[in-house]
This record gives C-alpha cells, structure tokens and sequence, in this order.
C-alpha cells in the first residue's frame, strides 16, 4: 500500500533518521505536501504538545479571515445572530452586504451587531456593504481576566436582582442597570468563545495566547455557566419588576439566605474547591425544595414569581455546580 492509498486524515507512519549527527528528520510525503501547498524550501514551524508534534505553515501572506453575510438572503431579523456568531466564529473580517442597498432598519440592526462586539469596529461604509475590522491583538488578550470579569458582572447583577425583590419600591433604573449589564457578560462571553474557536482552528493561536487548548475549553465551558447566572439575575430583576409588593419579612429573609448561599456555590467552585461547592449546592437544593413546599401549602398572591425567583436561585446554584464539575474534569485531565 502506497502513501497515496491510505484513508483522508489516516495516519502515516515515518521514522525518525538522524542527519549529520545532530539533527533529527522526519520525511512528509510529497503528495501530502502539494495537497497543502508545501514545498522545497517552505518555512513551516513545529508545535509540541504532551503526546504529538503538530507541524503547520507560518501565517506569511497575512491573509484575514473573512466571511459575507447577505441581509437579503439571512432577512432583517437574522442580521445581529449571523454577526454575532461570525465574531464568536473568530474571523477578522466581516462583509455585510445587499445588492439592492441596505435599509434604514438593515443598516441600523448591522452597525449596532458589529460596534456591541469587543475590537470591532467598521473599516469601511457604502450604500451596499459595511465591512468591520476585528483590532484584537490576541496577545493582548487574557481569558483569564475575561472570565474573572464575567464572574464579578455576573454575580453582582445576581445580588442587586435579588434585592430588587425585596425591596418595597420597584427600582426601574436598576432594573434597566441590570439588563445592561446582561449585555455587557454577552459580549465578554462572545470575546471568550472567539478566542476559544480561533485556537481549535489556527494551532498558532496557542502560542500567541500563551495557554493550551485544554485551559481554553475549560475557560469557555466557565464563561458559559456564568452567563447563564447573568441570565437568571436578568429574570430576577423582571420578577422584582413584576411584583406589586415585597415579600414578608420571614419570606424576605429565606429569599436573601438561599440566595447568598447559591452566589457561595459559583464562588467555592470558582475559588477551586470544589468538592465543598457540590455539598453547598445540594444543600441549596434541599433548602429550596423545602421553600417550595412552604409556598404551596400556604400560597401568598405572587406564589407563581416567587416561584420563578426560586428556579432561578436554583439554577444558579446549579452552574456553580456545573462549573465545579468542569474544573474536577480539568484537573483530572491535566494529571493524565
């Protein structure tokens, strides 16, 4: 069986050879070589990983990733989603375009998808295309800093939802401070995962980000347990914003205890101790189920927002859970 026969992407085996004495070699088949443009004399560079050596061309012409997004085809309604996920995707370049001109909607819902993303911004502007730059230097960026950011967002947006549950004035300017703060968790959680997809598809982006692939996965899977306490702390808030009058007293307190206890979870997991982080959350469980139980055998009038403010205490006690869990599993790895 020749090299030629082998399956797509089956392995090929080589022998080391020593050259000169002091330099070893390994030889790439040719065809293999012309199917991806290598040739006598190609700079390539070599990456080693624990268990294999990964060989990839330097990045010489600088070509930027780039993709097109035609409103007439994806609809006014599709436009933000297609943005958001070629940025998450991690390409440089995004070409919005119509070949018919860009309405006054259109045009409005696209420059505000691209300036809401972090290090976009827009190159150029006609009447039928907008094309945005990504500015990020990914040396520059630490996920570390972005998740510690995502965290400290997200659970102050959990604290002041909660109280805005308890408290006896309906607060609308925090309210809307919370939703805006959503935002923000989406667009640090987008910049993460970015990051996360531009090192599973360009082996470069290891080096340039200074961390390895398994520390990115279990950043992103983080991130995204803490951006959906952001989204519960945003349901929260609407319960606060819903209830006519704040709960008793005794009812206030639970409320508060059970909820200060849910953020300990994400903090115990997050501060790496993660065994005390899985009691907590099912204690959290245990003390919600027996709330529950309090409510529906003597139902107050808003017995069905109490109980949404109850879920989501519950699935935030949950994720913490979660992300103990994913930094057990890392660390697991990390000893293999």
């Amino acid at each position: 069986m020749t090299d030629r026969t082998l399956p797509d992407g089956g392995p090929i085996e080589r022998k080391v050879q020593v050259t000169g004495g002091s330099t070893y070699t390994v030889s790439i088949p040719k065809f293999w070589a012309n199917d991806r443009d290598i040739g006598s004399g190609s700079p390539v560079y070599l990456y080693p990983f624990d268990d294999r050596l990964v060989v990839a061309r330097p990045d010489a012409d600088g070509q930027a990733q780039r993709t097109h997004i035609d409103v007439d085809t994806v609809g006014d309604d599709a436009i933000k989603k297609q943005v958001e996920a070629a940025y998450a995707a991690g390409v440089d370049e995004i070409a919005v375009t119509s070949d018919t001109g860009f309405s006054a909607v259109q045009r409005r819902t696209a420059t505000r998808a691209i300036t809401n993303l972090v290090g976009m911004e827009i190159a150029s502007e006609t009447e039928r295309e907008l094309l945005a730059k990504s500015l990020l230097d990914p040396a520059e960026i630490s996920l570390d800093d972005t998740v510690d950011q995502i965290r400290q967002i997200a659970l102050s947006m959990h604290e002041n939802a909660v109280s805005s549950v308890l408290s006896s004035e309906t607060d609308e300017e925090m309210t809307a401070h919370i939703i805006s703060r959503d935002d923000d968790v989406d667009r640090l959680f987008a910049l993460v995962s970015r990051q996360f997809c531009r090192i599973l598809t360009d082996i470069r982006e290891v080096e340039t980000l200074r961390a390895g692939r398994r520390t990115v996965f279990t950043q992103f899977r983080v991130a995204r347990q803490l951006e959906r306490i952001a989204d519960h702390a945003e349901r929260i808030a609407d319960v606060g914003s819903r209830l006519e009058a704040p709960p008793s007293n005794e009812l206030a307190s639970a409320f508060e205890a059970v909820a200060a206890d849910a953020r300990r979870v994400v903090r115990t997991a997050l501060d790496g101790n993660t065994g005390e982080a899985l009691l907590r959350r099912d204690s959290v469980d245990e003390r919600i189920d027996e709330l529950d139980r309090r409510l529906y055998e003597d139902p107050p009038p808003e017995v069905y927002l109490y109980g949404r403010l109850l879920e989501s205490i519950r699935r935030t006690a949950g994720y913490g859970g979660n992300i103990a869990e994913i930094i057990t599993l890392d660390r697991i790895m990390g000893d293999v």
